[in-house]
């Protein structure tokens, strides 16, 4: 027979609201239960095997308890894409303190065509949409159904949206005035999707470093990718035989940056002696190029945390203080930059 709320009550010595307040983790709730308490009532649910019963809790809140996550693209689902990964355990992460489940879609935040007002069901809470596209069907339907949901990576359009951003203009601006620092004057830039509003926002950071320096923006110089180690490849072949090529690349992410390095190192070139590199997200992967990857730090794990954390607050209809967050970003220096070479105050290090 199945373990019941009553009986954790009485095992713990308190009463069946106290045991559904700790155990069903709702902070609005009206019962407070004390540390002491909540510790009992732990103790007693593990030794008594008891296990929540999610139809029954959903009956009586009326929700789920499950959170949907939506990546931009299909191949996010078979490319180890870092930056996707560390956004998704951040997320995973804070619903899993929080006593929430996350179904993972297989439809994407940027779904086009006439089925995509109906890809999100009653089966979830609410959404996080990560990098969704202005028009965004899907983000529609959820407004126009009223079901909560937060973006990661996109330009609100008013006030009351619920979105997750990072510096990524002043992003942009550090990786080129750190080029800048080590004598560099021929910059590169490889951007990353121009749908996206990060790659704009990191170019401009670049345009306007560049122009700050008193340098003119040789058109040549910025070369368009798609975020993926293959473009970022591609672009670093071109930009290697220019005539007159640059001395560094500020690239818009650290796949791409991978790319540019090997694309530099098969040409027989070194990198950073001949040619230094700068990517952005500082995930784990930046670490596993060869050399190391110097790159701008934007919190990624957190920024699914964060995603997560103003999601339930709206589902669970807590106050908060600040729906649309901005995440500072850091300069993490290592190898790829060549300021080992140079005397240079760093902002971080590994």
């Amino acid at each position: 027979m199945a373990v019941t709320l009553k009986d954790v009550a009485r095992r713990a010595g308190t009463s069946a609201a106290a045991v559904s307040a700790t155990l069903n983790h709702r902070p609005g709730q009206s019962t407070r239960v004390g540390e002491e308490t909540r510790k009992r009532i732990e103790i007693a649910a593990a030794e008594l095997g008891y296990v929540l019963n999610p139809i029954g809790r959903s009956l009586a809140t009326g929700r789920t308890g499950v959170l949907g996550l939506m990546l931009p693209f299909q191949s996010s689902f078979v490319e180890h894409d870092p930056f996707l990964t560390n956004v998704m355990n951040g997320c995973l992460s804070e619903a899993v303190r929080q006593k929430y489940n996350v179904m993972l879609y297989t439809a994407t935040s940027g779904e086009e065509g006439a089925g995509a007002a109906t890809m999100v069901d009653s089966r979830v809470d609410g959404v996080i949409l990560v990098i969704p596209p202005k028009d965004s069907p899907v983000l529609a339907d959820c407004r126009r159904r009223d079901l909560p949901v937060v973006s990661v990576l996109r330009d609100a359009e008013d006030d009351d949206e619920w979105v997750v951003n990072s510096s990524d203009y002043e992003g942009g601006r550090l990786a080129t005035q750190h080029l800048i620092n080590l004598g560099h004057r021929r910059i590169a830039h490889i951007i990353g999707n121009e749908a996206v509003s990060t790659s704009r926002a990191r170019r401009q950071g670049y345009l306007d470093a560049i122009s700050e320096a008193g340098v003119d923006v040789d058109p040549v110089l910025v070369r368009h990718g798609d975020f993926s180690q293959k473009s970022g490849a591609k672009a670093m072949a071109e930009l290697l035989s220019l005539r007159k090529p640059p001395t560094a690349v500020f690239c818009a992410n650290d796949l791409s940056a991978h790319g540019a390095i090997q694309s530099a190192i098969s040409t027989g070139r070194s990198v950073p002696n001949d040619i230094a590199v700068v990517g952005y997200d500082d995930t784990w992967f930046s670490t596993m190029t060869n050399p190391a990857l110097t790159t701008v730090n934007m919190a990624t794990e957190e920024m699914g945390a964060r995603a997560a954390r103003l999601l339930i607050s709206q589902i669970e209809n807590r106050p908060t203080t600040e729906r649309q967050p901005v995440l500072p970003v850091s300069l993490t220096i290592r190898v790829s930059c060549g300021a080992a070479q140079h005397e240079f105050p760093s902002t971080k290090k590994p």
